[in-house]
């Protein structure tokens, strides 16, 4: 059942540096997102967010790419992009799910005990402790982890966080 309708929204530029094939360009990045909130069949809220990120150059990139290539932006984000015809920009080829809280005020550190999940630049799921930022271990797609309780491996930091992923 539709709690609410779709939210559709754009974010607001934001200046970045982004490194393809190993070279920095200096950029804008802009998300496009889409929310939604349902209830579930055990009468729980489920709000899904799904984003889109667009790179604009400021300057034509030197040589069109017709195939698909990897961004890694400075905030630690990668994606499989492609180029646009006019060479200004380039868009991520397909939306990310991603948590409601991404879409809120920025947390502090360690706000919930949940482990940080990131993509590394071969595609590969990372556990990150969300207190220290200490990477852990990798996570297989399709692998399913519910309320894995860890603690972190950083001799500084020893915290226990919790581990959802999948």
């Amino acid at each position: 059942m539709m709690l609410r309708p779709d939210v559709e929204y754009n974010t607001p530029l934001k200046p970045c540096k982004i490194k393809i094939d190993e070279i920095l360009y200096s950029a804008v990045m802009q998300e496009h997102r889409l929310i939604s909130e349902e209830i579930n069949v055990n009468r729980e809220i489920i709000t899904d967010c799904t984003s889109i990120r667009k790179y604009i150059f400021e300057e034509p990139f030197a040589v069109f790419k017709p195939e698909s290539f990897m961004v890694e932006c400075d905030d630690g984000y990668y994606s499989m992009c492609y180029m646009s015809d006019n060479r200004l920009s380039i868009i991520e080829m397909e939306g990310t799910k991603m948590d409601f809280s991404k879409v809120m005020n920025p947390p502090e550190d360690g706000f919930d005990g949940q482990a940080d999940i990131k993509v590394d630049r071969n595609g590969l799921k990372w556990v990150y402790c969300p207190w220290c930022h200490k990477k852990h271990f990798p996570v297989n797609n399709g692998a399913k982890i519910y309320s894995l309780e860890y603690q972190c491996r950083n001799s500084k930091c020893k915290k226990i966080f919790v581990v959802n992923a999948g």
